[in-house]
């Protein structure tokens, strides 16, 4: 795999582990009732076109991987909220 394909996956696991761990953490759901489990799919599909469109142009794929990554650090998807506002709550800050 490239590394579009890798920042995908990576996209994917962060989007997992903040439905999983930091937003049960935060306070706000849990695993058991709240997992959004579409995202595993999504996120093979995502990996997988990052993968082709990188043998097409490496820039392009490099570039959609890391904006999809920017975008769900810092942008509320799903039920969850974002990574960095659940690590926030989860330490106290907020």
């Amino acid at each position: 795999m490239g590394p579009a394909a890798d920042i995908a996956l990576v996209t994917g696991a962060l989007a997992a582990a903040n439905e999983a761990v930091f937003a049960p953490l935060a306070g706000s759901g849990t695993f058991s009732s709240d997992f959004n489990w579409r995202i595993i799919p999504a996120t093979v599909i995502f990996a997988a076109l990052m993968e082709g469109l990188s043998d097409v142009n490496m820039k392009v794929a490099m570039g959609i991987s890391v904006t999809a990554l920017i975008t769900v650090v810092f942008y509320s998807t799903g039920k969850a909220g974002s990574p960095v506002l659940n690590l926030a709550k989860a330490m106290g800050y907020k």
